[in-house]
């Protein structure tokens, strides 16, 4: 049998399997991208049932399998249970695992992609920031991790404060990230910023995008 392992990191995405069973992907700092089942996941009174679902950050034990791991244990430290009575920061982020599925792969380190996550998962639920700027700093921060951001468009022309704001999210450690905030006309360029790399730099239509509210 194969040894048990320890990784941490967040439930992006699940799916029932069978009649009590569920289908999970966890982004995980170690090992990246991992597929693993949670047997009665789906059973009431059972004890993954509550620490299975999309958001969910933590420590999860595993046996590892040919193609995918079997999830024995949780420990859940944050639920971002706050996301669920709020639509606008429950679309945004679960826009944000859609990126998150997209940029990683198995095998690959996710450490940064698990902490712009969190911090961004974060920034929503304090309301202290508008959710449009949380949006296009993940957008824009997920293209510099992935190694895609080209820089600003040169069809893009910037005021002073929008470029500074801009380098902000480039070039910020994570935990300082959302340590800002901007006017609505700066916030706008921003926006044109981000908007213009996902379409013809990432180039791919995320589901959840027609959840959010422009």
């Amino acid at each position: 049998m194969s040894e048990l392992v320890e990784l941490t990191g967040m439930i992006i995405k699940t799916m029932p399997v069978r009649e009590y069973d569920k289908r999970l992907v966890i982004l995980t700092g170690e090992a990246g991208k991992i597929t693993a089942f949670a047997r009665g996941a789906r059973r009431m009174g059972g004890k993954l049932m509550g620490t299975t679902e999309p958001f969910c950050f933590g420590s999860f034990k595993l046996f590892p399998g040919k193609d995918a791991y079997t999830l024995t244990e949780t420990d859940i430290s944050r639920f971002f249970e706050e996301l669920r009575s709020d639509y606008d920061a429950y679309a945004y982020g679960s826009y944000f695992l859609e990126i998150a599925d997209y940029y990683t792969r198995e095998n690959m380190e996710a450490y940064e992609e698990i902490n712009l996550i969190y911090a961004s998962l974060a920034a929503l639920i304090s309301g202290r920031f508008d959710g449009r700027l949380v949006r296009s700093a993940y957008e824009i921060r997920s293209l510099v991790i992935a190694g895609e951001y080209p820089g600003v468009p040169d069809s893009i022309r910037l005021s002073d404060p929008a470029a500074y704001g801009i380098n902000r999210i480039v070039e910020s450690p994570l935990h300082e990230l959302y340590s800002f905030r901007v006017s609505e006309e700066v916030l706008k360029e921003i926006e044109e910023v981000s908007s213009f790399l996902m379409k013809h730099i990432v180039g791919h239509e995320f589901r959840s995008q027609k959840l959010i509210c422009i």
